[in-house]
C-alpha cells in the first residue's frame, strides 16, 4: 500500500512539473514575441534620418516667399535643385537670374505661338489688326530685352546665394531691361483697351472666349508675374548687400572708407561738366545730310537712316537742315547710336498727323518712334497736328536709352510717350493737354518747359500719366528744375473753365516726382488726380519739393497713402539723373548733352 503511495505522489509531482516546464516555456514564446514586436514597433516609431536642405533650397524658399507670386516662383526655380545638387550645390546668384530669365523666355515663345494660333481664324477690324500687330511687336521686344539681359550676365560671376554677390556689382541695367520686358505685355493689352474704351469692338463679338483683352490678359499676365518675381529676386540681394555695406561702414574704425559707386559718381560727375563745357557748341561732324531743297545727301530723315549702319559702335551723326519735315520716322532696334541734330528747335520740325480716331492705334501714332538703343536728338521739333477731337496723337515715341537736348515735342493727347527703358530731356519744351507725358521708362526732365494747351470742353488736363506697374520696377517721371505753366493759346479767361492737374496713376505703383520746379496758377489745389479704372491710391509713389509758384502751395493737395510733399534729401536724390537713369551716363558721357547741370 506505501509503495502504491509514493507512486501516486511521484506521479502527480512529475505531471506538476511538466505543466510547470510547459507554462515556462509558453510564456518564454509570449514574452520572445512580445520583445520582438516591441522591439520592431519602436524601431517603426524612430524618425528616419532627413538631409538637410542645400543652401539653394533654402535661399529659393525664403526668396520666393517674398515675391508677389511665390507659388510661382517656386515652380520656376524648383528645377535648378536637382542640378545644384549634381554640380556640389556650386549655382550662383548669376546662375539663379539666367535660368529664371531662360524660362520667362521661353513662356514668351510659347504665349507668341498661341496668340498667332487663335488670332489667325479670327475676323478682326483694321483697328484689331493694328493692335495685334502692336502686340506682336512687343513680344518680340520682350525677348531682345530678355536677350540682352542674359547677355548682361554672361560676363564675371557671382558668389553662391549663401553668401550674397559681389558688393560693387550692379543690377541696374539687369533691372532696366527687366522693367522694360514687363511693360510691353501691358502695352499690349493697352491697344485693345483703347479699343473698347471707344465701343469700337462689340461685346459679344467672341461669346467662347471672352473679349480680345481679356483673352491676351491670361495669356500675358504670367509672362508679367515671372518678371516680377525675378525683380523681387534681385531687389532681395541688393538689400542684403546693401545691409552688409552699411555694416561694414559702421563697424571700420577708417575714417577713409567710402562707397565705391559715390567716388565713381562724383568722379563722372566732373569728368562729364569738363567735357560738356568744352564742346557744347562742337556738333560732330555729320555723317549724313538732309536737306528738303536737295542740297544735303539726302532729301528725307528715312532715307539718312536707312544709309546708317547697322549695330554701329560708334555714333552716326545725321544732320537735318531747316525746314518742315512731312514724314513717319522710325530709328529701327538695329540702328544704334544714331544722332539726329537740326538747326535749331523752331527751324527743323518733323510733323505727322497720325491718331487714333483715323485708325492708328496709340503705339504706332508717333511722328517719330525711336527703337534703336542710345539715340540722341538735339536743336529739333517733333510734333502730332491732328485735332484734340482725334484723341490720343503721339508726337514721339521712346522705346529706348535716348536722350534729347533742346527739342520740342507737340501735340495734345498723349504727346510724348517715354514708353520704356533710360530716357533723358534736357532744356525740351514738351506741349499738350491730356496724359501728354505718358509712359513706363526711368524718364528724368531736366530744365524742361511743360507747357499745358487749351482742351475741348469737357476735358480736364494732365500733365503726366506714369504706368508703373509693379513695386520692384526702377521706373518712374522726373521732373527736375522744370516750368509747368500755360501755353499761349491757354490765357487765363480759358483756363477757368479747365482744371489742370500734375497727373494722373496709370498703375498701381505709379511714380512721379516734381522736384524745384515752377508750377503756374493753373494748377489744380488738389494737384493730382484720381484714375480709379487702372490704379488704386494707397501705392502710388508722388512727390512734391521745395517747388514754387501759384501753383506750388501744398495746403490743399489729395492725401493718398503714397503722396509725400515734405521729405529728406536723401529720398529726393535717388531721382536725379545720375542715380535715376541707372547707369544711363555711362553713354551719355560721349555727348555733349549736360546731364548733370541743374540737377
Amino acid at each position: 500500500m506505501e509503495s502504491t503511495s509514493t507512486i501516486k505522489k511521484l506521479t502527480k509531482t512529475h505531471t506538476l512539473i511538466i505543466k510547470l516546464v510547459a507554462f515556462l516555456a509558453v510564456a518564454a514564446v509570449f514574452i520572445s514575441l512580445f520583445l520582438i514586436n516591441s522591439s520592431n514597433h519602436h524601431r517603426r516609431r524612430r524618425p528616419l534620418p532627413t538631409t538637410p536642405p542645400s543652401p539653394l533650397q533654402s535661399f529659393i524658399k525664403k526668396s520666393c516667399s517674398e515675391t508677389l507670386y511665390p507659388s510661382l516662383c517656386h515652380t520656376t526655380l524648383s528645377p535648378l535643385i536637382p542640378t545644384s545638387m549634381n554640380n556640389n550645390n556650386s549655382t550662383t546668384f548669376q546662375n539663379i537670374l539666367q535660368f529664371a530669365i531662360n524660362r520667362t523666355a521661353g513662356h514668351v515663345k510659347n504665349t507668341q505661338t498661341r496668340i498667332s494660333a487663335n488670332f489667325k481664324t479670327q475676323d478682326l477690324t483694321s483697328p484689331e489688326k493694328n493692335a495685334l500687330k502692336d502686340c506682336m511687336e512687343m513680344l518680340d521686344q520682350t525677348l531682345y530685352e530678355l536677350e540682352q539681359a542674359l547677355i548682361q550676365l554672361g560676363g564675371g560671376s557671382s558668389p553662391p546665394p549663401t553668401t550674397g554677390y559681389n558688393l560693387r556689382r550692379s543690377y541696374g541695367n539687369i533691372k532696366t531691361l527687366l522693367s522694360a520686358a514687363m511693360t510691353n505685355e501691358n502695352t499690349c493689352i493697352n491697344g485693345f483697351s483703347d479699343l473698347e474704351e471707344l465701343d469700337l469692338v462689340g461685346g459679344g463679338r467672341n461669346p467662347q472666349k471672352g473679349t480680345h483683352r481679356e483673352h491676351l490678359q491670361n495669356l500675358l499676365t504670367p509672362i508679367s508675374h515671372m518678371i516680377s518675381n525675378t525683380l523681387a529676386l534681385i531687389k532681395r540681394v541688393e538689400n542684403i548687400n546693401r545691409k552688409r555695406v552699411h555694416r561694414i561702414i559702421k563697424n571700420t574704425e577708417s575714417k577713409a572708407v567710402i562707397d565705391p559707386n559715390y567716388v565713381r559718381i562724383v568722379r563722372r560727375r566732373k569728368k562729364h561738366a569738363a567735357a560738356v563745357k568744352r564742346r557744347r557748341n562742337n556738333i560732330p561732324r555729320p555723317d549724313s545730310i538732309v536737306a528738303w531743297d536737295g542740297s544735303g545727301d539726302c532729301t528725307s530723315i528715312a532715307k539718312a537712316i536707312a544709309k546708317a549702319p547697322n549695330m554701329s559702335a560708334k555714333t552716326y551723326t545725321i544732320k537735318i537742315k531747316s525746314g518742315v519735315y512731312k514724314e513717319s520716322v522710325l530709328i529701327p532696334r538695329e540702328k544704334i547710336n544714331i544722332m539726329l541734330v537740326g538747326d535749331g528747335m523752331n527751324s527743323t520740325i518733323i510733323t505727322g498727323s497720325k491718331n487714333f480716331v483715323d485708325g492708328f492705334s496709340t503705339f504706332q501714332s508717333a511722328t517719330l518712334t525711336v527703337v534703336g538703343d542710345k539715340f540722341l536728338a538735339r536743336d529739333l521739333t517733333i510734333r502730332n497736328t491732328a485735332a484734340p477731337e482725334k484723341h490720343q496723337a503721339v508726337a514721339l515715341r521712346v522705346t529706348s536709352n535716348a536722350a534729347f537736348y533742346r527739342c520740342g515735342i507737340i501735340s495734345h493727347q498723349d504727346t510724348l510717350y517715354a514708353h520704356s527703358l533710360r530716357q533723358f530731356y534736357h532744356e525740351c519744351t514738351i506741349q499738350g493737354t491730356i496724359d501728354f507725358i505718358f509712359g513706363n521708362a526711368a524718364a528724368v526732365f531736366q530744365n524742361c518747359k511743360i507747357l499745358v494747351r487749351r482742351p475741348v470742353k469737357g476735358q480736364r488736363n494732365m500733365i503726366t500719366a506714369q504706368g508703373r506697374e509693379d513695386p520692384n520696377q526702377n521706373t518712374g517721371i522726373s521732373l527736375q528744375n522744370c516750368t509747368i505753366e500755360a501755353a499761349e493759346e491757354f490765357d487765363l479767361g480759358q483756363r477757368k473753365h479747365f482744371s489742370t492737374y500734375l497727373g494722373r496713376p496709370w498703375r498701381n505703383y505709379s511714380r512721379t516726382v516734381v522736384v524745384n520746379s515752377y508750377l503756374g496758377d493753373l494748377i489744380h489745389p488738389r494737384g493730382w488726380f484720381e484714375w480709379d479704372r487702372y490704379s488704386s491710391l494707397g501705392t502710388v509713389e508722388y512727390i512734391e519739393y521745395r517747388n514754387s509758384g501759384p501753383g506750388a502751395d501744398t495746403r490743399r493737395r489729395i492725401s493718398w497713402g503714397g503722396y509725400r510733399k515734405n521729405c529728406s534729401e536723401d529720398v529726393v536724390k535717388q531721382f536725379r539723373a545720375e542715380e535715376f537713369l541707372h547707369g544711363g551716363d555711362d553713354w551719355l558721357d560721349s555727348t555733349v548733352i549736360p546731364l548733370f547741370g541743374g540737377s
